[in-house]
C-alpha cells in the first residue's frame, strides 16, 4: 500500500513537482481487518491522506478477524462493524454526488 500510495500521489508532470497528481481530490476512507493496530494505523493515514491531496469521507472502519477464520477461512463480522462499512459507504457516495 505504502508504495501505491507514493506513486499514485506523485505530479503527472513530472517537471511540476507540486502539480496535480493521480490521487488529488479523490474521495477516500478507509477500513481495515487485523487483529490489533487500527489506531495506529487510522491515525497514520488520518495525517498522510490529506497531505497526499486526498478527501478524507467519513469514519474509519475497524474489523477484527473471528478465531474461526483461522481454520475455515471465513470471516464473520460483528452486526456493529457490518453498520459501520455501510454508514462508510454511505458517506462515500454522498460525497461523490
Amino acid at each position: 500500500m505504502k508504495n501505491l500510495l507514493d506513486w499514485l500521489s506523485r505530479a503527472l508532470d513530472l517537471s511540476d513537482t507540486r502539480g496535480a497528481s493521480a490521487l488529488q481530490d479523490k474521495f477516500v476512507t478507509v477500513s481495515s481487518v487485523a487483529n490489533a493496530g487500527h489506531d495506529q494505523l487510522f491515525a497514520i493515514y488520518k495525517d498522510l491522506l490529506p497531505f497526499i491531496r486526498t478527501q478524507v469521507v467519513g469514519d474509519f472502519t475497524a474489523a477484527r478477524v473471528n478465531d474461526s477464520a483461522w481454520a475455515d477461512g471465513k470471516l464473520v463480522l460483528e452486526e456493529t462493524v457490518l453498520n459501520s462499512l455501510e454508514k462508510q459507504a454511505e458517506d462515500l457516495v454522498a460525497a461523490v454526488q
